[in-house]
C-alpha cells in the first residue's frame, strides 16, 4: 500500500508551480503617464486605475461607486531618476506595461526634453512605445485625475480612447508614440500632436458642472526647431488634406453668421501634385474629392448652388490653415514632406539655400470636386 502511495504522488512532486505569480489585485498598473519639467527637474506623474472598477464596467455594472483613480508623482534631475522615484513609495509591485498614454505638459516639449523621455521609454523593459500621446497646456495631475461619463470604466475616457471621438468628428489625427519617435528625426517632418484639456462648461451632474477631456489645439514639431501651439480653429483645413479623417461636419453660414447648412463628410480623398518652376520655386495644386449628405439644410439650394458653396468653403478653410504655417513658418498642410518624399533632389536643392521652402504662393491651385448624396436633383 505504502508502495501504491508513494508511486501516486511522486509525479505530483516533479510538477513546477507557480507560486510567485502574484494576483491582480497585489499588483499596480500604472494607466497612463505625464512628462512635466519644473525648475530643471523631471516631474512625472503615474495614473493608477483599480481594475475591479474596469472589470464591473465590462460587465455593465449600474452601480453608483465611481471609478478609483490614483495619481503619483516622481521628480529626479533625470526622466529616469524621475521614473525610479516612484518606487520609494508605492506599496506593492509597480508595472508599466499597461500605459495605455502619454502626456507631455507644454514645459517638456524642449528638445532636450522630448529626446530624454523617449529615449528612456525605449530602452525600459517594462514600457512600451505603443501609446497615444498627447501634448497639454493644463496640469497634468488634472487632466489624469477626470472622471468618464455615467458608472462607466475609467478608461472609457479620451486619455486612453481617442478613436470613439475622432471617428464622429475628424480633424486633429490621434498619434501613437512609436508614430512620433519615428518621425521626430525625419528633415522634412510636421508632426501634430493633439492638445488634451479640460472642457468644464458644456456638461452637468445634478446641476453641477463635470470637467471633460477635449482636444482644443496641437503642438506642431518642425525641423528642430521650439514646437508651436495652434488652436483647433487654425487647424480646420487639416482635416481635407489628412488622409485619417473618417467623418466631419461642414457648417455653411451667412455672412452674418447665421447657419444655412450643415453637410456631414465622409472619407474625403487627396491628391497633391509638385511643381518646380524654373526659379527652383515649389508649387503645389490639391485635387480633393469629398461625399456629402445633405442632412440639414436651412434655406433652399440647387444641387449646383450647393456643391458650389461646399468648394468654397472647403478651398477657404484650406487656405486658412495653410496662411497660419506660413506665419509661423512651419508646415501645417505637410507640402514640404509631399516634396521631399516625390522628389528629393528639388528639396535638397531648394531647403540648402532656405530652410523653410514655403511661401504664400505654393499653393498654387486647389480643385474640389463635390458629390451630393441622397438628395434629388434640384438644378
Amino acid at each position: 500500500m505504502k508502495r501504491r502511495l508513494i508511486i501516486l504522488f511522486a509525479p505530483i512532486l516533479l510538477l513546477t508551480g507557480c507560486w510567485d505569480q502574484k494576483q491582480l489585485s497585489q499588483l499596480t498598473y500604472v494607466s497612463a503617464l505625464g512628462v512635466d519639467y519644473v525648475d530643471n527637474e523631471f516631474v512625472l506623474y503615474f495614473q493608477v486605475l483599480d481594475f475591479t472598477t474596469i472589470g464591473k464596467s465590462e460587465q455593465g455594472s449600474s452601480g453608483a461607486e465611481g471609478p478609483n483613480i490614483w495619481i503619483g508623482k516622481g521628480k529626479g534631475s533625470t526622466f529616469a531618476m524621475a521614473w525610479n522615484a516612484i518606487y520609494n513609495s508605492t506599496q506593492q509591485k509597480t508595472l508599466f506595461g499597461q500605459i495605455s498614454s502619454v502626456v507631455f505638459s507644454e514645459a517638456a516639449l524642449g528638445k532636450k526634453q522630448v529626446a530624454e523621455s523617449m529615449d528612456t521609454m525605449e530602452r525600459f523593459i517594462d514600457a512600451r512605445i505603443t501609446p497615444w500621446i498627447y501634448t497639454t497646456k493644463e496640469p497634468i495631475d488634472k487632466i489624469f485625475a477626470v472622471e468618464p461619463m455615467l458608472p462607466n470604466s475609467p478608461i472609457m475616457t479620451l486619455l486612453h480612447l481617442p478613436n470613439g471621438n475622432y471617428e464622429q468628428q475628424s480633424l486633429i489625427s490621434p498619434m501613437k508614440v512609436v508614430e512620433f519617435a519615428a518621425l521626430i528625426n525625419e528633415p522634412s517632418a510636421s508632426i501634430i500632436v493633439p492638445t488634451i484639456g479640460i472642457q468644464d462648461e458644456l456638461w452637468k451632474k445634478d446641476e453641477e458642472n463635470v470637467p471633460m477631456m477635449n482636444v482644443n489645439g496641437a503642438f506642431l514639431f518642425y525641423k528642430g526647431k521650439k514646437p508651436q501651439w495652434i488652436s483647433k480653429d487654425d487647424l480646420i483645413g487639416l482635416r481635407w488634406v489628412d488622409q485619417n479623417t473618417e467623418f466631419t461636419p461642414l457648417s455653411l453660414n451667412e455672412k452674418n453668421g447665421k447657419l444655412k447648412a450643415v453637410l456631414p463628410i465622409k472619407n474625403p480623398n487627396i491628391k497633391i501634385q509638385t511643381k518646380i518652376s524654373k526659379a527652383g520655386v515649389p508649387k503645389f495644386s490639391m485635387n480633393i474629392q469629398v461625399k456629402a449628405s445633405a442632412d440639414q439644410l436651412n434655406s433652399q439650394f440647387s444641387n449646383k448652388v450647393l456643391k458650389n458653396e461646399v468648394k468654397k468653403q472647403i478651398k477657404k478653410e484650406i487656405y486658412k490653415t495653410f496662411s497660419i504655417g506660413i506665419s509661423k513658418k512651419v508646415d501645417i498642410l505637410h507640402l514640404e514632406e509631399e516634396l521631399y518624399r516625390n522628389n528629393y533632389k528639388s528639396w535638397k536643392s531648394i531647403t540648402k539655400k532656405n530652410n523653410f521652402p514655403l511661401t504664400s504662393h505654393s499653393l498654387s491651385t486647389i480643385k474640389v470636386k463635390v458629390t451630393l448624396k441622397d438628395r434629388g436633383e434640384l438644378e
